[in-house]
């Protein structure tokens, strides 16, 4: 298993799911964290259960996979590459901090 780039607060994930009308939801950044006490440079790791924005409807999306080893408080620890509810992929991560 190769290990991946740590996602952030900010970070930005693509989402190919499309509404009826068509309404393509695009992708957008992560909103909103579970956590803020463990940070990069001030900004907080995202673990799943965390929040993205879907800036073309606009709408949330649910991050839904992460790391089998690292955790916070007993939530995953979300790479890029890691899955979101709507069948997309967080696309941003922090290159220098990398988990499998």
């Amino acid at each position: 298993m190769t290990a991946s780039p740590v996602s952030l607060k900010g970070h930005m994930h693509v989402c190919p799911k499309v509404d009826p009308g068509p309404r393509p939801h695009v992708g957008g950044p992560v909103i909103s964290t579970q956590q803020s006490f463990v940070t990069v440079e001030g900004t907080p790791v995202a673990t799943v259960g965390d929040t993205c924005l879907c800036t073309g409807v606009p709408t949330t999306d649910t991050i839904t996979a992460g790391s089998s080893f690292a955790v916070i408080d007993g939530k995953k620890i979300v790479r890029q590459g890691d899955a979101c509810a709507h069948g997309g992929r967080l696309v941003q991560g922090t290159s220098w901090i990398t988990f499998e």
